[in-house]
């Protein structure tokens, strides 16, 4: 699988906060020209941040992605409930915040740690029959979600307001963990209410913030060809998957999910449990599999033919 322009490549934006993830998708797709575009993860219109995009023959790349931890830094305002469980919402409650030490404050953080039980917010993309559970709430429903462990790897508070209520945060935690939901329990902790007032996604596994492009960027890169370096080869991507270079012959092999000899190998570097990414003599893409070096016995994820 060879890059081209934007084509079959990851590709890291830096989403705007008040853009929905999938206008931003949009925008990338207007100026790449790409029709074929998959996603490991968007953020509620509010929040800005990193999304990792794959395109062409690259979106079979999203299922190893998905998975991956996730680092958020953000504001959690204390003395306001919504409805919503961040600062778009419908105010449920107000109480005051005044008289919460900050070692209060660090002591109640302390207790999200490790794995835990997490109640998702109502207003949230998660399917209920089939619905998301978000727009039968807004139908007048009731919506009756179930627990979901997640894991909190750290949760560090950066700074604290005493006067307006509001404390930063810096958080890694594992996918699929609701931020909204981690600043309502700390304000139901502290008896305060909480809610999310601003969210921004830093780091997606191995994809880091520093390296995304906000949509001026993207727009450079596509008039001029400038700095380019927020589209990554698909095998960077992957860096943590074992690496196993085969001959013209296999190659042609794998191209058509045959399987090959361990004799046509060239070389292979194992990296451990992750699966290997099968390469063409020019260093090409042409395969991810399960390989039992020992027995040799190859399992395709998935083929890519250039």
């Amino acid at each position: 699988m060879k890059i081209s322009g934007f084509n079959n490549a990851v590709i890291l934006l830096d989403k705007p906060a008040g853009q929905t993830s999938f206008d931003t998708i949009s925008q990338l797709r207007r100026l790449a020209g790409i029709r074929k575009i998959g996603h490991s993860g968007t953020l509620d219109k509010f929040a800005s941040g990193l999304l990792v995009i794959c395109t062409g023959g690259a979106t079979r790349l999203t299922r190893y992605f998905l998975e991956s931890d996730k680092r958020y830094t953000g504001i959690i305002k204390l003395g306001l409930e919504t409805d919503t469980c961040d600062i778009t919402g419908e105010a449920v409650s107000e109480k005051g915040f005044s008289g919460i030490a900050e070692e209060k404050i660090k002591e109640a953080v302390s207790g999200f740690d490790g794995w835990m039980k997490q109640m998702p917010p109502v207003y949230s993309s998660l399917k209920v029959g089939g619905k998301r559970a978000s727009d039968r709430v807004r139908a007048g429903e009731e919506v009756l979600l179930e627990e979901r462990d997640i894991r909190i790897d750290r949760f560090e508070i950066t700074g604290i307001n005493g006067d307006t209520g509001e404390v930063d945060f810096d958080i890694l935690c594992s996918k699929g963990t609701y931020i909204r939901s981690i600043a309502r329990d700390l304000g139901e902790k502290l008896g305060t209410g909480g809610c999310l007032k601003a969210l921004r996604r830093v780091q997606s596994g191995s994809f880091s913030i520093e390296r995304a492009a906000d949509m001026d960027g993207v727009k450079r890169f596509a008039d001029s060809g400038g700095d380019g370096s927020f589209i990554i080869e698909p095998a960077e991507a992957l860096q943590g998957f074992g690496v196993m270079t085969v001959n013209e012959i296999a190659a042609a092999k794998v191209m058509n999910g045959a399987l090959f000899s361990r004799f046509d190998v060239i070389s292979h570097e194992n990296r451990g449990s992750k699966p290997y990414m099968i390469e063409d003599e020019e260093k090409n893409l042409i395969a991810i599999a399960e390989i039992d070096i020992e027995e040799w016995h190859i399992t395709y994820h998935s083929v890519f033919k250039n």
